[in-house]
């Protein structure tokens, strides 16, 4: 993959690229997790690898740390992205306040770039993120509408502001673990790498209320299907938007490599291939 270099209004950002070698390939966009790196979050979802295999181009863009005259480290000043938690928002530790960085139009950028560098097809492009980065998904589907196909956070909280509506219905999918003790499904304190104490966390159900209210589905959710240890809760609307709860699941990647601390994000499962379902969402969604 290749390194690229954007200017922004936050200085130089990058972003990893995988071109297909095919022109009219449809452009998965990746977010890491606060902490996380282009490259450590393909390693552990396997993005570039299937990437290879089915002919589209990939983008990995890198968040910014909360102190960039500091090097990059995870519990310190760990890259993150800016997905509207606010300041004084449980989880938000005096060492790694919010990002102020302009996310959205970082992406956007990312966007446009990718697309011209390998030639992808700008009605074939899904936006998917992981913790933190599942919640900058939302935010950016908010903000990019009309440059996103799909969106498909994993594992992260809805919280864009109220003020910030997508232009358009964004097909959405959205996939948490039962037993995720970092972002818990039904909520309840909560103690991440980041702090000293308890904080509060909502239910994540309250913002996927919010999200489809913003595309314009009815909520509350309807249940599809339970088998196999995966729940599958849909919100009906203009656009399809699915949940899938996969039992058992801790604070990791679904079917991905599991390398977070086990003792923190609790425990991975292979029951769910995470990265071979989005892909397919955004092929179900965009033809």
């Amino acid at each position: 993959m290749d390194r690229i270099t954007l200017p922004t209004a936050d200085g130089p950002r990058d972003y990893l690229l995988h071109s297909p070698g095919r022109a009219g390939a449809p452009l998965v966009v990746f977010l890491h997790g606060t902490g996380g790196t282009a490259a450590w979050a393909d390693d552990e979802t396997g993005w570039s690898a299937l990437a290879a295999k089915e002919g589209f181009a990939l983008a990995l863009p890198e968040g910014l740390s909360p102190h960039p005259d500091r090097p990059p480290k995870f519990l310190t000043n760990p890259r993150r992205w800016n997905d509207g938690r606010r300041a004084d928002e449980g989880g938000a530790a005096a060492n790694v306040p919010p990002s102020p960085a302009d996310d959205v139009a970082f992406l956007g950028m990312v966007i446009d770039d990718a697309l011209g560098r390998a030639g992808a097809d700008p009605r074939r492009v899904l936006l998917s993120g992981f913790s933190n980065g599942a919640g900058m998904a939302f935010r950016a589907a908010a903000g990019l509408a009309d440059k996103l196909a799909a969106v498909a956070p994993v594992a992260g909280y809805n919280r864009a502001p109220d003020g910030e509506r997508p232009s358009r219905p964004v097909p959405t999918l959205f996939a948490i673990g039962s037993a995720d003790p970092l972002v818990p499904p039904r909520g309840g304190e909560v103690r991440n790498p980041w702090e000293h104490r308890l904080v509060r966390r909502p239910p994540v159900a309250d913002g996927l209320d919010r999200w489809a209210g913003l595309i314009g589905c009815t909520t509350p959710s309807v249940v599809e299907g339970d088998a196999d240890g995966i729940r599958v809760e849909v919100y009906p609307g203009p656009v399809p938007f699915r949940v899938m709860t996969i039992d058992g699941l801790g604070h990791h990647w679904p079917g991905g490599q599991g390398r977070l601390n086990h003792r923190l994000a609790g425990p991975p499962s292979d029951r769910w291939d995470a990265t071979r379902q989005v892909w397919g969402w955004l092929e179900s969604v965009s033809g």
